[in-house]
């Protein structure tokens, strides 16, 4: 599959699951949006843009943090955007514009933003060290950009049962996107070859128990792994999600199902 192809089944793999992305089973992208906004440190006055916003739950956590600056959110999906702009409606802030645009499109200008974010998003694009240069390039010097992804054990034993039983029924695997970036070393190659320098990252656990397979569900009909998903059949799908509640039931305990989300986030800074 070449990269405009991917690129393209990844947008429509989000304008799908976009109707229910903010669902309370994926609050895993709240917690660990906060704690990258945090990480930030920003003033209060920064231009922020804010790379693969999605529904915009990193977008809104910076703009929660500034008192007079801006943020832009940038995405590919339609469908994402327009939650986004609704949950910005919701919440008054007028400090907030959205951009349906991929990243090679985007020309504000080098140097037009004090920092850039990316929550989740990065690993995805298909030339990510490319990707993460383009981004680097519109922050000014001196200027900070702040990422998360997932670490290689995220979801897991979930997301490996969901692995091997969707296999099972001829659904051919990808590359596991996050996998190219689940690591600190992985993170720190990706800012140096940018020329980013003084690199903080950290892991964080921003999992917690699922009340029972309806919220696994919810995470894989509105997260990536909807792309999966698509491949199946109406009667494939009756199939496979009988199949698969009996496997994630067994993990259940008088807690619930317990979501393993471990987080790895960094800031780098552009040489001033």
């Amino acid at each position: 599959m070449d990269s405009l192809t991917r690129k393209y089944k990844i947008k429509d793999t989000f304008d799908a699951a976009s109707e229910g992305y903010d669902k309370p089973a994926l609050r895993f992208f709240i917690n660990a949006a906060d704690q990258l906004a945090n990480n930030m440190a920003f003033s209060g006055d920064e231009h922020i843009l804010d790379v693969a916003c999605g529904t915009g739950t990193v977008t809104l956590a910076c703009a929660h943090r500034l008192s007079h600056g801006h943020v832009t959110g940038v995405d590919l999906s339609e469908g994402m955007l327009e939650k986004a702009r609704a949950k910005a409606l919701a919440q008054h802030h007028g400090n907030i514009s959205f951009l349906c645009s991929d990243l090679e499109s985007m020309n504000f200008g080098a140097g037009k933003f004090d920092a850039a974010v990316c929550g989740f998003g990065i690993f995805f694009l298909p030339e990510m060290e490319a990707a993460f240069k383009i981004i680097a390039s519109h922050i000014k010097p001196g200027g900070t950009i702040g990422i998360s992804s997932f670490t290689g054990a995220v979801m897991e034993p979930l997301s490996q049962s969901f692995i091997d039983r969707i296999q099972t029924h001829g659904v051919e695997l990808p590359p596991l996107s996050w996998k190219r970036l689940d690591d600190a070393a992985k993170h720190r190659a990706l800012y140096e070859a940018a020329g980013m320098e003084r690199v903080n990252t950290h892991t964080m656990q921003a999992g917690y128990h699922l009340t029972g397979f309806d919220d696994w569900w919810d995470i894989l009909w509105y997260s990536g792994f909807r792309g999966l998903l698509n491949q199946l059949s109406e009667g494939a799908l009756t199939s496979f999600k009988q199949e698969h509640r009996s496997e994630i039931e067994k993990f259940a305990t008088e807690q619930g199902i317990w979501l393993n989300v471990e987080v790895i986030i960094s800031v780098g800074h552009k040489p001033a």
